[in-house]
C-alpha cells in the first residue's frame, strides 16, 4: 500500500522519471514477496504431508 502510494504521489508531483524508478523497485520487492510466500507454503505443504502415517490395507 505505502508503495502505491509514493508512486503515485511522485506520479501525482509530475516526476515521471521518479515514479517510474519507484514502481520499477516497488514493483521487484513486491514480487519478491509473493516468490518467498509461495515457496513457504509449498515447502510446509510438503513437511506436512511427510508427518501423515499411512495405513497399508
Amino acid at each position: 500500500m505505502t508503495a502505491v502510494g509514493v508512486t503515485g504521489y511522485l506520479f501525482h508531483l509530475e516526476e515521471y522519471i521518479l515514479s517510474l524508478i519507484s514502481m520499477i523497485v516497488f514493483g521487484k520487492l513486491i514480487l519478491f514477496h509473493f516468490i518467498m510466500e509461495y515457496f513457504d507454503r509449498k515447502k510446509l505443504q510438503t513437511k506436512n504431508s511427510h508427518d501423515v502415517e499411512r495405513i497399508k490395507p
